[in-house]
């Protein structure tokens, strides 16, 4: 599996937009991103699918939670 893809941060940012948190974390882990790589693919958007860039502040906390309890 490849990780830290477009298409992974797309699918995360989908499942946030749609209200999904719980399971945006997981990807967001299960994908391997962290803070900088969110916000690395964030800022290569031309169009953002996350609006908010502090979500993304929420999204790696999600994923570190997730890390934590493994």
């Amino acid at each position: 599996m490849e990780y830290r893809t477009e298409e992974q941060f797309k699918e995360i940012c989908e499942s946030a937009l749609n209200g999904n948190w719980t399971q945006a974390g997981k990807e967001t882990e299960e994908y391997g991103f962290y803070a900088n790589d969110l916000i690395r693919f964030w800022d290569s958007e031309e169009i953002h699918i996350l609006e908010d860039k502090g979500d993304l502040a929420l999204l790696s906390e999600l994923a570190q939670k997730n890390r934590c309890q493994k």
